[in-house]
């Protein structure tokens, strides 16, 4: 066997680990602020929906943003 191939290998699958972890976190983070962010100002689904209108009709006479 070779040693050194394994313990490069090891070393490459504890740094992915690490890394998957970390964006982990960072995304369990940001979607926590951004249900605190929701709770401060719900949202109007009236006000949602005439702006995708808006967007779709924009859309349809190409006005693309």
């Amino acid at each position: 066997m070779n040693v050194p191939f394994v313990i490069t290998c090891l070393v490459i699958i504890a740094l992915l680990i690490y890394t998957a972890y970390r964006q982990t976190q960072r995304i369990n983070q940001r979607i926590a602020e951004l249900d605190e962010e929701r709770q401060r100002n719900p949202l109007d689904p009236f006000s949602a929906l005439m702006e995708l209108y808006r967007l779709q009709e924009d859309h349809r006479r190409g006005k693309r943003e």
